[in-house]
């Protein structure tokens, strides 16, 4: 089994556990403090239309959000808030997605699109149409644009999330789908936070007074001992 395969089959995992009914009677609605913060930071960032279909569906509205998986709405917060204290803006486009706004996305969109239905052949030799579904349906994917959208400034921003996999994100689509961001499983870290690695990007001009200050204030979302104990009376 190659590594994506991997992957997904430990993010399918992820997304069973986290709707059982064992986490539903533990917490039927109510986000923790930690949930709320990430949720909260998501919906502070710039937001608008990629233009990269032929309609604005409006998928990066309050309510695709909060649709998030809130694993995923965690890691892709504490992320982006990593990424823009070093490299500056960073604008969502899309979020969650129904199975009518996967489909509103997928009309003349010239990328990858997992709603766009498709003909295969079935075991008795007759063509039928289907759709795939998109990562954005279960909430595990977000759309993100980095400063204006330049190459350069997408390359920069897959390097960071490739240098650290300890946020739990990643760009599996690469340069064919440069802003589709996915959940993946963070490598396991010892305690504390760990040390972020910064990539050589031209735009880059954090200095090492900054990334020294970034570093010991990055685990504030999930490493404060009091929002650890707050979380644990939820």
């Amino acid at each position: 089994m190659d590594d994506r395969c991997l992957n997904w089959l430990l993010v399918m995992v992820l997304v069973l556990t986290w709707t059982t009914p064992t986490r539903a009677n533990i917490d039927p609605s109510r986000p923790t403090p930690t949930e709320e913060r990430a949720m909260t930071f998501l919906k502070s960032l710039p937001r608008q239309w990629s233009h990269s279909s032929a309609r604005d569906c409006k998928t990066y509205e309050d309510k695709n959000l909060e649709r998030l998986a809130r694993p995923f709405a965690m890691a892709a917060a504490t992320f982006l808030d990593a990424y823009r204290q070093l490299h500056g803006a960073v604008t969502i486009t899309s979020a969650h997605r129904t199975a009518q706004e996967q489909e509103c996305v997928c009309i003349g969109e010239k990328g990858p699109c997992a709603g766009r239905p498709h003909e295969v052949k079935g075991k008795d030799g007759r063509r039928v149409v289907v759709r795939g579904i998109s990562r954005h349906q279960l909430g595990m994917a977000l759309d993100v644009r980095p400063g204006t959208g330049r190459e350069n400034e997408f390359v920069c921003l897959h390097k960071f999330a490739q240098l650290n996999p300890q946020f739990g994100v990643f760009f599996p689509l690469g340069s064919r789908d440069y802003p589709h961001m996915e959940l993946r499983l963070p490598q396991l870290q010892g305690t504390g936070t760990p040390p972020v690695a910064v990539p050589s990007c031209p735009a880059s001009n954090a200095s090492t007074v900054i990334l020294g200050w970034f570093t010991r204030d990055l685990g504030r979302m999930s490493e404060d001992p009091n929002h650890r104990g707050a979380d644990r009376q939820q």
